[in-house]
């Protein structure tokens, strides 16, 4: 925050956060809106593998324990990971306005939200979202966008 006191005893503080924020968004328009598919590729890269960390670590997006799966505890291993099925169907994919990721999986609907499933929908599966974006992922993925647009800046990153 920098501090300017003007002549009549009056001080304006001015947060240069807002200032550098307000810098972004302007270079941000002036783009279009749109991101550099480098920049999307990055991002999708790393959300990617925020989700196999999150199989891998077994947790949730919130960073909570995931639940086991009964299956997991009778062989004392990892739940929803024993064959990497679901774990290597989420995939991510640069579009011109964005990044899409996820699967294409039929089980990963059912794992991520919970429900009943089986003959007669008989067997309760608890909900284990690994697809998401917690605000760790906001922060990264935050940096990213500020460090593509200070690239945008005249003169370069700053």
């Amino acid at each position: 925050m920098s501090t300017t006191t003007i002549n009549s005893g009056v001080t304006l503080q001015v947060d240069a956060a807002a200032r550098t924020i307000e810098r972004h968004l302007a270079l941000l328009a002036a783009t279009g809106g749109s991101l550099s598919e480098g920049l999307r590729r990055e991002m999708g890269e790393y959300m990617l593998g925020q989700v196999q960390d999150r199989f891998d670590d077994q947790v949730l997006v919130d960073g909570s324990a995931m639940p086991q799966s009964a299956a997991a505890i009778e062989r004392d291993g990892k739940t929803l990971i024993d064959k990497h099925h679901l774990y290597d169907s989420y995939t991510y994919n640069v579009l011109p306005s964005g990044v899409q990721i996820g699967s294409n999986s039929v089980y990963a609907r059912i794992h991520h939200f919970g429900g009943q499933a089986g003959r007669g929908h008989a067997i309760k599966i608890e909900a284990r979202p690994v697809l998401g974006v917690n605000a760790a992922d906001q922060a990264y993925l935050g940096t990213l966008v500020f460090e593509e647009l200070e690239r945008l800046a005249p003169g370069g990153a700053r």
